[in-house]
């Protein structure tokens, strides 16, 4: 692994999984990974495999109620969730919504209580946010739920399939083939689900916002970091780099207070954080104030501190 490589964001890392590992998690394990049963043990098992600096898993079990929280909060990675068998229901806003369809788009670092009827299997892959945001700068933090899939999404249906039921060891090399294979599909797919004309990667303002975006999920934390000091780190006018982000009818301000609210959502949500107070949570998050805050919240999610704190899962 290059130093390079070492500092990219990682699904593996995130969740203490070992690059190019194959784990096994039956009911009693689960723990590890953040997730419990509600009411009694979960009814779950799963098998995860690492390729670089994605995930490939395949979950299954019997009607149950499950809970699961991230290992870290914000929204560090998103699940592209397959749904091979069965019907579920889960929590959004103190009410449940139903998970009837093929296929399940939804950032994975935000608590997740979910409840399955009956016999289920999903396969998934869990990929860094990051990486996803050359395909589509500004992606979409709501769950979707899709009932047709398309030709190049039962594909990709297929090659998780294949990569995640392997018990062969796979060489450096071939991980690295799997996790390129695997995020261009990803990137494809959500791009095409969230259904927006974009400008094609790789162009010098394509370039310049992804080392944007990447930095501001990396700072977004301080209260100090602002447009001036982003251009800053990058090397750029803050003219040129407004001109960027207009590409994709965004601006450098709404991007950092975006990934701001993401965290805050992600603090409000967790039981683990009950002890901030409102104030707390917007300077963690980033924010100058407590109105600062309310505002990105309600711009973002249509809800006040308070009420995403009493819509969680308890």
């Amino acid at each position: 692994m290059t130093d390079r490589d070492r500092g990219r964001p990682s699904a593996p890392r995130l969740e203490g999984l070992a690059e190019g590992s194959l784990t096994e998690y039956k009911h009693g394990d689960l723990a590890r990974a953040g997730v419990k049963g509600v009411g009694g043990a979960p009814a779950v098992n799963a098998r995860v495999r690492a390729f670089g600096a994605i995930l490939v898993i395949e979950a299954w079990g019997s009607g149950s109620e499950i809970e699961r929280r991230p290992l870290r909060p914000g929204l560090p990675t998103i699940d592209i969730i397959f749904i091979e068998r069965g019907e579920f229901e889960y929590l959004e806003g103190g009410s449940w919504r139903s998970g009837l369809g093929s296929l399940l788009i939804a950032p994975s670092g935000l608590p997740h209580r979910a409840r399955f009827l009956g016999e289920w299997r999903f396969l998934v892959a869990r990929v860094p946010r990051e990486a996803l945001l050359p395909y589509v700068p500004t992606l979409e933090d709501s769950v979707g739920i899709f009932s047709d899939l398309t030709m190049p999404e039962r594909a990709m249906r297929a090659f998780l399939t294949q990569a995640v039921g392997d018990d062969l060891a796979v060489s450096e090399s071939e991980s690295r083939t799997v996790d390129r294979q695997v995020l261009d599909m990803a990137g494809t797919l959500v791009l095409g689900r969230q259904g927006r004309s974009l400008p094609p990667p790789g162009t010098p303002r394509a370039v310049l916002r992804q080392r944007s975006l990447s930095l501001i999920a990396d700072r977004s934390g301080d209260v100090r970091f602002t447009p001036d000091a982003l251009a800053a780190e990058v090397n750029s006018s803050l003219r040129r780099l407004q001109e960027a982000f207009a590409e994709v009818e965004s601006t450098v301000a709404s991007e950092i207070r975006r990934e701001r609210a993401r965290v805050a959502r992600s603090l409000l949500q967790d039981p683990r954080f009950d002890g901030l107070d409102v104030g707390a949570v917007a300077a963690r998050a980033g924010f100058g104030s407590i109105v600062s805050l309310r505002r990105a919240l309600s711009e973002m999610y249509g809800l006040s501190p308070r009420e995403l704190r009493n819509s969680r899962a308890d």
